[in-house]
């Protein structure tokens, strides 16, 4: 139900004392005016232009609409209990309109569903949902009060448990709206500020949290719009590295878990198409790398199953003559560094026991490959280039 605010001004001061209010009461009345067209509208321009007696109300409600002319932490002259009254000093006053032309049944039912709303809103127990004959014997509200006792089920026995309204769910505890984090059946749901069950995606105290469409929330690996993401056991979505039964996975910032070639803390990193952390020789768009336990990917030599290899500064393994330092080196087709007397292309050549050339031996051999067909080892501009032009790119998770 849409509560329309038309304000008493704050200059009619007999109506409007400003005075503070901290709701622990509702008080319902009647207007006991039976004229067509005595409906809430009617009544909150009365309110408005300014009554004649030295009484207001907060509400006035009919079978149609809800309208405000005190906002709830002010005072209205409403009890007739007097100025320092609990009537007038602690209750929100309801209006219900009675005008001949309207639907009494349905302005029962509106009136209904605003108290429920002020009973969560400002956590009023059913036990402070009182008549105006409550504070003064009046014997107001006329029609209601035979059925009273009817009127405070209907109050309370619509507000327990799961509710639903227009289309959003509402969770009552004593007839109270609850707010925040409950549990309910085991699982645990999230209700904002005014009541209304979240779904999809919360933020609470800095914290993510994913919500199914039940309002449920989530925890493990969860699929949304396309992305993986991974809850930990109290809910809260996770960054960076995580460790999922025995293996490693990266969520960037906003939580989605990368795959392919990663940049975390100036490493790379490779994850295959399920996100895994992988770890060893691996192939990549035909090119060999090797990655270390940490997932991190080697340069330079790397010593494998007791047999050295060279991975370029692009973590390429690679094959043919390389130099390095000075020396030169020969890589088989499986990228094994060899030693020893070799025959090359049909050339003889030796190597030391680190893999270093010493010297051709065939008898027409031609000397080895000069420094410059030699050098193999990318700079790190040249490595990074080689990088940005792979058809699967790298990037930097930042």
């Amino acid at each position: 139900m849409n509560i329309i605010q038309r304000l008493i001004p704050v200059s009619n001061t007999s109506t409007r004392p400003g005075l503070a209010l901290t709701p622990k009461y509702i008080t319902i009345h009647e207007t006991d005016n039976t004229a067509a067209s005595a409906n809430a509208a009617a009544h909150a321009r009365l309110q408005q232009r300014g009554n004649d007696r030295t009484a207001s109300w907060h509400l006035q409600i009919d079978d149609h609409e809800v309208i405000q002319s005190i906002p709830f932490d002010e005072v209205a002259w409403a009890a007739g209990d007097g100025r320092n009254g609990p009537g007038n000093r602690t209750s929100i006053h309801i209006e219900m309109c009675v005008n001949a032309d309207g639907d009494y049944e349905k302005t029962v039912s509106n009136t209904i569903e605003v108290v429920q709303y002020l009973m969560s809103r400002f956590k009023i127990s059913i036990d402070y949902i009182v008549p105006h004959k409550h504070w003064t014997g009046k014997n107001c509200p006329r029609n209601l009060l035979p059925r009273w006792d009817g009127f405070i089920k209907r109050c309370q026995s619509s507000n327990e448990g799961w509710v639903q309204k227009n289309e959003q769910k509402f969770f009552y505890q004593n007839g109270i709206n609850q707010t925040g984090w409950i549990k309910d059946e085991g699982k645990w749901y999230y209700l904002d500020a005014n009541g209304i069950m979240k779904t999809g995606w919360v933020k609470v105290k800095g914290i993510w949290y994913y919500l199914n469409d039940d309002g449920a929330m989530q925890t493990g690996w969860v699929k949304v719009k396309g992305k993986w993401y991974f809850l930990n056991r109290n809910g809260a979505m996770q960054t960076g590295w995580v460790m999922v039964k025995g293996t490693w996975y990266y969520l960037n910032d906003d939580g989605a878990m990368q795959t392919g070639w990663i940049k975390v803390d100036s490493k790379w990193y490779y994850l295959n198409n399920d996100g895994a952390m992988q770890t060893g020789w691996i192939k990549v768009k035909g090119r060999w790398y090797y990655l270390q336990s940490n997932g991190a990917m080697q340069i330079g030599w790397v010593k494998v199953d007791n047999k050295w290899y060279y991975l370029n500064s692009d973590g390429v393994m690679q094959t043919g003559w390389i130099q390095d330092k000075g020396k030169k080196y020969y890589l088989d087709t499986n990228g094994e560094m060899v030693t020893g007397s070799q025959t090359i292309e049909g050339k003889q050549y030796s190597f030391d026991k680190d893999g270093a050339l010493i010297e051709a031996q065939a008898e027409d051999s031609q000397p080895p490959p000069t420094d410059e067909e030699a050098n193999k080892t990318v700079n790190k501009e040249t490595a990074m280039d080689s990088i940005n032009n792979k058809s699967e790119e790298p990037f930097t998770i930042r």
